[in-house]
């Protein structure tokens, strides 16, 4: 679009984001809007002589003229229309980028992946998502549920930036932290003679069929059964099933069996099934959060935070 004396502003939009301050895009949208020097230099708060200064600085370096100025105020020209609509967006931009900045680093814009191996329907697990989720609106989190060394691959290769799952891990994985130590339950069909007890012992399953997943955590609930009926002289009876964590309730539910879980995984019902407390008072499982120290994704950082916090707030951490 060319302007007056035929100047052509779109080749020196160049030149001028040289020369050109953020102040004098203002001074003259501000000009443009209440149509007078004199108005302009109020809004701003500055005095008409510096609203003045700022629009002739421009006009020199476009080499047009930008206003018409009259007594009564003054009134764009054909080439101040032009750039009026371009200092808009020019300004618009800038406004934006400020903004995705100074949300990144608060974590407030971005993605979150999650790797886990455990229940999101209740506990300390839920009530971190949940928090940091409300707090951080425009993060996108996604999940990812596998078993444990696939998870740890992504993770090491940054492609999952924390991994939730029982236990420890080692310092080779990462920073890790425990979150929370829950207590375990064991999941009864309803009309089983144990759940009419408040709470169970390891002599009171003993003799019970363990339904197991044959993914995770299935193998580790396998292992800790082994460790705590050893002692008991029994080998527990255990059957794997290529099925989640649903689908052995559901044969819970229908009388298969009866299997372990950790309270967080209390949260969900299933038709058929009661959760019972069992073993040792104050007998519980680790839940522990691992991420790569070298991951600088602010979003990252925001839900360690809160990890932090909720771990405190149950005296995981001191």
């Amino acid at each position: 679009m060319s302007g007056d004396n035929g100047f052509d502003l779109t080749l020196n939009i160049g030149r001028l984001t040289d020369l050109v301050q953020t102040r004098d895009l203002k001074t003259f949208l501000a000009v443009a809007e209440t149509g007078s020097f004199r108005k302009a230099g109020r809004a701003l708060v500055v005095g008409q002589s510096a609203v003045t200064r700022r629009i002739q600085k421009l006009e020199d370096s476009l080499g047009v003229s930008l206003f018409e100025r009259r007594p009564d105020g003054a009134r764009l020209t054909h080439a101040g229309w032009s750039f009026a609509e371009r200092a808009r967006l020019i300004l618009n931009e800038l406004h934006a980028a400020f903004d995705a900045a100074h949300y990144a680093g608060l974590g407030g814009i971005g993605t979150l992946n999650v790797g886990l191996i455990a229940s999101l329907s209740h506990g300390v697990l839920r009530n971190v998502v949940n928090r940091f989720a409300a707090e951080n609106s425009e993060v996108e989190v996604a999940f990812v549920e596998s078993e444990r060394g696939e998870l740890l691959t992504l993770l090491s290769h940054r492609l999952l930036d924390v991994v939730v799952a029982s236990g420890d891990f080692g310092e080779m994985y990462g920073d890790s932290a425990v979150l929370v130590k829950e207590p375990i339950y064991i999941a009864l069909e309803a009309d089983d003679r144990l759940a009419r007890m408040s709470r169970l012992t390891w002599n009171d399953v003993r003799d019970a069929h363990f339904l197991v997943s044959a993914a995770e955590p299935g193998p580790e609930i396998h292992e800790y059964l082994i460790r705590r009926l050893a002692g008991l002289g029994r080998r527990p009876q255990v059957t794997h099933h290529r099925l989640g964590r649903e689908g052995i309730m559901n044969l819970v539910g229908l009388g298969f069996g009866v299997s372990l879980v950790a309270e967080h995984w209390c949260g969900v019902s299933y038709p058929g099934v009661i959760f019972r407390p069992v073993g040792e008072p104050g007998e519980c499982v680790r839940f522990s959060i691992v991420w790569r120290p070298e991951n600088d994704n602010p979003a990252l950082r925001r839900f360690i935070s809160l990890a932090r916090t909720e771990a405190k707030r149950n005296g995981v951490l001191s």
